[in-house]
């Protein structure tokens, strides 16, 4: 799994979902970075990757072995943080529907697995995408958009666990096999 994966999911998800719930409506989904968030932003649902953090709770992720004599094989486990942001040509209210049919999907998809994930990257077999919305503080939010750009647009945080980075062998401590005991007696 991967961190360009895992938004490339989202993003086709979103994407795939507004479309067969009633199309797009002019808007176009993308992934945003922030050189991206320049001149006039119209017609537009990004989701802007802003931050990521080690998951504590799953910080080493053993995988199964490729084969039973295959060496053990881990990840590193990734919290994933992303802003979801309308960017309308008109009307407010166009930007909150907009927001709200984007908000619902992800809703619907809370775990996503299989045929979901972007078929362009190697997934494993038992890998699985939570996403939830994410509490960020009124000034944290403000803080983050005084860095970008444009002025403040109303905007969702959401976090995505448990993202891996791709797996690697992980080397097992050698097994001693034998022993040997050495006695010497000691003369009083």
């Amino acid at each position: 799994m991967f961190i360009a994966g895992t938004s490339a999911t989202l993003r086709r998800l979103i994407e795939d979902q507004l479309v067969a719930t009633g199309g797009l409506d002019g808007y176009n989904v993308l992934l945003a970075s922030t050189r991206d968030f320049t001149g006039a932003i119209v017609n537009r649902v990004s989701l802007f990757l802003y931050r990521v953090e080690v998951d504590e709770s799953r910080r080493n992720v053993d995988l199964p072995r490729l084969a039973p004599n295959a060496p053990r094989r881990q990840a590193l486990g990734l919290e994933l943080h992303y802003l979801l942001t309308v960017w309308g040509q008109r009307a407010a209210e166009g930007e909150q529907v907009m927001l709200a049919r984007c908000m619902d999907i992800l809703d619907r998809h809370a775990v996503i697995t299989g045929p979901l994930l972007d078929p362009a990257y190697p997934w494993e077999p038992e890998d699985s995408l939570r996403v939830s919305m994410n509490h960020l503080s009124t000034e944290d939010m403000l803080r983050l958009w005084d860095s970008l750009e444009p002025p403040y647009q109303l905007s969702v945080p959401y976090v995505v666990r448990t993202a891996r980075l791709a797996a690697r062998e992980r080397s097992d401590p050698a097994i001693a096999d034998s022993r040997t005991l050495v006695f010497t007696p000691q003369v009083p």
